[in-house]
This record gives structure tokens, sequence and C-alpha cells, in this order.
């Protein structure tokens, strides 16, 4: 099953604010993947779809990188499209399987207008969730969910139903500390609360909303996140998903800054 390796994830080597006047990732992979090995990492994360990419996949070979991890995401809310989301992605995963994915990190899609799902469309959402997760640990994958700021409203109401309301075994969290804090939750918290069932982190720092270019610039208590997750046992792939905002403050080059904070996750984490 999945074990504790340290990855990047690839949304922020695809921002124009961190590569400007670049072509698209898929048009520079052996620099992009170069660049990521030079600053220590040995595994990426992107889109579940790219298992299907001979030339991604030709490329991680080339640079020895692992896809321990990948990411998707999906409408389940929504009886019309709940099913062929879940169809689309139990396909995807068994491409991705056998380019080494062991955890896919999905993320629901929001509602349309921004408004907060109904009762029955969180029920219908966790049922489809559920069975999606069964499907996948058939094929020894793990279903982890991520979210972003619109399911941290009311109190983290759709992140707790979407756990609450689903098995252990079928649905899993995809913990990414800095979204579950932007959301005005607590990351502690929250980790203490499903710890035990946390496939997989994504790390970012901030201060409030604000993102900062490396681990260790802003005010999330790494030390704790890491000392709490290991007293719960987590073993899964860690991603590093550094992202830029306009007003993110840069003094580095981003090979550089992925350096610096995949010391800071050896220092931290211990891997």
């Amino acid at each position: 099953m999945a074990e504790t390796v340290v990855g990047t994830q690839l949304y922020g080597w695809t921002q124009p604010l961190n590569f400007p006047d670049s072509p698209p990732l898929l048009e520079r992979l052996d620099d992009t993947f170069a660049a990521i090995r030079r600053a220590g990492f040995e595994n990426v994360e992107s889109g579940v779809d790219m298992a299907a990419n001979d030339a991604f996949r030709a490329a991680l070979e080339r640079h020895g990188l692992g896809f321990a991890s990948a990411y998707s995401g999906g409408t389940f809310h929504i009886e019309a499209e709940a099913e062929a989301s879940l169809d689309m992605l139990v396909g995807a995963a068994r491409t991705a399987r056998d380019a080494g994915v062991r955890v896919i990190n999905c993320n629901p899609s929001p509602k349309a207008g921004g408004e907060e799902k109904t009762d029955a469309e969180l029920a219908l959402q966790a049922r489809m969730l559920d069975r999606c997760g069964a499907e996948l640990a058939t094929l020894g994958i793990r279903l982890a969910l991520h979210n972003h700021t619109p399911a941290m409203r009311s109190g983290a109401r759709e992140v707790h139903s979407n756990l609450r309301n689903t098995q252990p075994a079928h649905v899993w969290l995809n913990a990414d500390v800095e979204w579950i804090h932007h959301g005005g939750g607590d990351p502690l918290a929250f980790l203490e609360e499903y710890g035990d069932r946390t496939a997989s982190l994504h790390l970012r720092d901030a201060v409030g909303t604000r993102w900062v270019q490396a681990l260790g610039e802003g005010e999330l208590d790494f030390a704790a996140f890491a000392a709490l997750l290991r007293r719960k046992g987590f073993a899964g792939p860690i991603s590093l998903e550094l992202a830029t905002q306009p007003e993110t403050e840069i003094t580095r080059s981003f090979e550089e800054n992925h350096r610096v904070s995949r010391e800071f996750i050896r220092r931290v984490f211990g891997v």
C-alpha cells in the first residue's frame, strides 16, 4: 500500500507567475523534471490523466521520478453526473496503478454558483464517494479527499460529511494543511480527528491567506502536524505544493524554493 515518499505537486510548475513566457509543461518536461531532481525530489504528483500520457511517463523514467500520488476532480453531488465521474475515475485508476500511483487525491467539484450543497446533495456525494473508494481499493489504490475553501464553509460541513458518511476503509483524507487553514479551519484539529484516515499530505505555507514562497516562512505549525501524524501512524505520500499569488513575495527561484522546502520536510517530518 502507500508509503511515506516525498514529491512535488506539478501545479506550481505550470503557473505563469512562476514561469512567465514559458511553453506548456508538456513541452518542457525534461527541463522541469531535471529541476525537480536537482531540488532533491524523487516523486511528482500530477493529474491522474497523465498516467495515460506516454511522453509524460517516458520523461518520468528518464529522470528517475516516481508517480506515487495523482490528482483528480469529479462531480458526485448531481445524480446525472455522478456515475460518469465514478466510471471516469475508476477507469483512470487502472492505468494510474500501472504507472505506480497508489493514492488518488480527489477534490469533488463545488456546486455551481458557489452555493453550499444541500443535505441531499451531500448524502448522494458521500454514497458515490464510498462506492468509488471501494472500487479503487480493489485496485490497491486509496481514494483521498482533497478540499479547497468552498468545502470548508459552515464549519467544514462538506468535508465532515464526506468523511463521516463514508467507510474509513474506502475513503481517506488528503490533508492539505494550508487549504484547511485558508478556509478558516484548524489543521491540527483535523489531523487529530482524521489522522488515522490520512492517506496523503499536501504542504504549503502561508501568513493568513497569503501564500509564502517556501515552507517554514509562514505561520503554519508543521512541527506540530508532523508530531501528531507520527503518533497516528501516518504512512503515505507527501506532496509539496508551492504556488504563487500576485502578493507572494519572491526572493528566490522556484527551484531554489523547492530545495529549501525539501530540506525543511526532511528536518521536520524526518523523510
